[in-house]
């Protein structure tokens, strides 16, 4: 149920094993941050949020617990420091963690997107997570923090090159997947971003239910996040605004571009 009031999509029908994406919103029903939520068993979830919004979440989090929920019904630890995360993504992902013997199986059937379970890493637990953040394949691959080092050398070694932010925000841009506080400001909603079943289909209450059914939240002419490229496949520089020539006024700005290596062109 505090899982339900924190985002603004129904994580309390997920059953264990299983993740779920969902949106963060503020009391304004603008957008705060983005994350996953998986199912450990039925009363024990893990929130993967933004790692800048660490402590913002837990504080938002620990402020509802106390003041709706109450004290002893439900408890939130941060875990972040105790555990280390490795992204394992691209299209040879899946034959490298194989290779690493940690997951008991990886087999798309049992293991399908959108997923997890627990393996073995030096005899010590890991907790596989079949996310993408780029597109591609991907896994994120949890061991106690101070095994970090042993598994990065571990990945190098079968096969895995290290990625870089920008080559990430690429793969990101290209996919369409957003940064929050980039693609986002303080005026977004999540029906801006294509999520508008949170206004239209929840009955239950959440952080920022009621300005959703504002007016300005229903205006068809809010700004709309939306692909963009030019006709000569060249970069339009991030921050530019588009403009309509009569009356002259900004229709809109470019939150993200990137020259694509892989489309050959510009992406925004």
């Amino acid at each position: 149920a505090l899982l339900d009031f924190l985002f603004a999509g129904r994580m309390s029908n997920l059953t264990p094993g299983r993740i779920r994406y969902g949106l963060t919103l503020n009391e304004a029903g603008t957008v705060t941050d983005d994350g996953v939520v998986l199912c450990l068993s039925p009363d024990h979830f893990l929130v993967s949020c933004s790692s800048s919004h660490v402590n913002s979440f837990v504080a938002s989090a620990e402020e509802w617990r106390q003041t709706r929920f109450g004290r002893e019904d439900v408890h939130i630890h941060d875990r972040t420091a105790h555990w280390a995360t490795m992204s394992l993504s691209g299209p040879q992902a899946k034959p490298i963690l194989a290779s690493l013997n940690i997951a008991p199986t990886l087999e798309d059937a049992a293991f399908p997107h959108m997923s997890h379970q627990m393996g073995r890493f030096l005899d010590q637990p890991a907790r596989i997570a079949r996310v993408s953040f780029t597109g591609e394949r991907g896994y994120e691959i949890a061991v106690p923090a101070r095994l970090a080092e042993p598994l990065w050398q571990a990945l190098t070694q079968a096969g895995a090159t290290p990625c870089g932010i920008e080559a990430l925000g690429v793969l990101r841009a290209e996919k369409g997947f957003i940064y929050v506080g980039q693609d986002t400001d303080g005026q977004t909603m999540p029906q801006d971003l294509g999520f508008d079943a949170p206004r239209l289909k929840r009955v239950t209450g959440f952080v920022g239910d009621r300005a959703l059914q504002l007016p300005v939240a229903g205006d068809p002419n809010r700004k709309q996040l939306v692909g963009l490229a030019r006709a000569d496949g060249g970069v339009i520089p991030a921050g530019a605004h588009l403009v309509e020539e009569s009356p002259r006024r900004s229709i809109g700005f470019v939150t993200s571009s990137h020259p694509s290596p892989t489309l050959n062109r510009g992406i925004a």
